[in-house]
């Protein structure tokens, strides 16, 4: 099926109700199972509102053998969530973990503090990456979150004697003019004319690079 497909989704669970009331002649209910993942809690919110017992796993809690690698595929992975959630109806402990599906605004409340863990997290990279630069220039002490970052980068000299702001504009024309020379190098080499050229103009045109 197609992912989000929810319509398709119901309908394949009536006809899977179908098929076993009609072999059976009894109507059984579906419960469904899924690992708690990327695609959040949604979709079990769909199956709770339709009247679908939803069960959500936490994928590292299902017993796995560790005597050799096992496969990765779609099917064996159904087939072990069917047999913990056998297991699970059946009252075995300690066979899977299931996770409490929090409300739309608590996973609102939690989406906005991981949000600003990753900042955070992102920021002190930028912040040593700044420092490991200077470190490499003989500079120690600078702080790039201060207001006055920019005054006291203008006034910082390497280890050496140099000021940083002329360091990086000479890093900047440098940058330049290899950009310069590697496009020179890139550039084909002029072809010598074959044809008897009559003009200046035509002599440019088929003698250019």
């Amino acid at each position: 099926m197609v992912a989000g497909d929810v319509v398709g989704l119901l309908a394949r669970f009536a006809e899977i109700k179908r098929k076993a009331q009609a072999r059976t002649g009894q109507c059984f209910p579906i419960i469904v199972i899924q690992e708690a993942g990327l695609d959040g809690f949604w979709i079990h919110r769909v199956l709770e509102a339709e009247g679908i017992a939803s069960h959500v796993v936490d994928p590292a809690s299902i017993a796995t053998s560790r005597r050799r690698r096992r496969a990765k595929t779609d099917k064996i992975d159904g087939e072990a969530l069917v047999r913990a959630l056998l297991a699970y109806k059946r009252g075995e402990p300690r066979v899977c973990a299931m996770l409490r599906v929090p409300a739309p605004e608590e996973e609102d409340r939690r989406r906005i503090t991981r949000e600003r863990k990753a900042l955070t997290n992102e920021r002190v990279r930028h912040v040593n990456r700044v420092k490991g630069l200077l470190f490499a220039q003989g500079v120690s002490g600078y702080e790039p979150l201060r207001r006055d970052r920019r005054k006291r980068l203008e006034a910082l000299k390497t280890g050496d004697g140099r000021h940083i702001c002329r360091r990086r504009s000479a890093g900047n024309s440098t940058g330049s003019n290899c950009c310069r020379s590697r496009s020179r190098l890139s550039r084909p080499r002029a072809m010598p004319c074959l044809l008897t050229c009559r003009s200046s103009r035509r002599h440019r045109r088929c003698c250019s690079t």
